[in-house]
């Protein structure tokens, strides 16, 4: 239970959360796609199906997964994601968007892949869980160093010092070092939110224990 609770350990899991690799398909195809291919261009987000005759839009992430797609990083050789060039994008007829139901009935005919393999992709857990993530944690290891420096007298600036420096020598790591992912400043304003909730939660902590003892 001390390592566990040791901000040292807690750093140590955010470190490898915060540099886990963002992997995209960056190859750029200068052809039409087949029927039933998933398709994108590389300057824009929206995700598109190819019937044969036209494209189809995806309006939302989960209605791309909720028609059994694979995980975004998925090799566009195992039925991922295919980038092809935005010319021919722009050039093929758009038909519609694929989540109206019916339409998908009539139209979509793609091998389903078990629902819960999108769970298991790390570039889904960066896409939907990051901002969280960054709180959560940060809140955590907040906590663990306020633990920790309970003694000292300055703890909370220690606390709060010690998790901004932190998250900022991992956002230059991730910048220079880790494949697919770049530092934002966003992400920094997580972390010291996190910072300080953790200081606050403490802080609660102390005073109702105080409390309940003078009872």
């Amino acid at each position: 239970m001390k390592v566990i609770i040791h901000p040292l350990f807690v750093y140590i899991l955010i470190a490898i959360l915060e540099c886990l690799p963002y992997t995209s398909n960056k190859f750029v195809l200068h052809e039409m796609p087949k029927a039933g291919d998933n398709f994108k261009s590389p300057e824009n987000s929206a995700i598109f199906y190819y019937n044969g005759k036209g494209k189809y839009s995806y309006s939302s992430p989960e209605c791309f997964f909720k028609l059994g797609n694979p995980p975004f990083q998925t090799s566009p050789d195992d039925g991922g994601i295919k980038l092809i060039d935005t010319q021919i994008v722009e050039n093929i007829p758009f038909l519609g968007d694929l989540c109206d139901e019916k339409k998908a009935q009539s139209v979509y005919s793609r091998a389903k892949s078990p629902a819960y393999q999108k769970y298991l992709s790390t570039n889904y857990l960066l896409d939907n869980f990051s901002d969280l993530s960054h709180i959560v944690f940060y809140t955590l290891w907040s906590l663990s160093l306020m633990f920790y420096f309970r003694e000292n007298k300055n703890k909370i600036y220690l606390t709060f010092a010690i998790c901004f420096l932190g998250g900022i020598m991992l956002e230059f790591v991730q910048l220079f070092f880790i494949e697919g992912r770049n530092a934002s400043f966003e992400d920094e304003e997580l972390n010291c939110l996190g910072a300080v909730m953790g200081i606050l939660i403490y802080w609660i902590l102390l005073k109702s224990k105080k409390s309940l003892k003078l009872k």
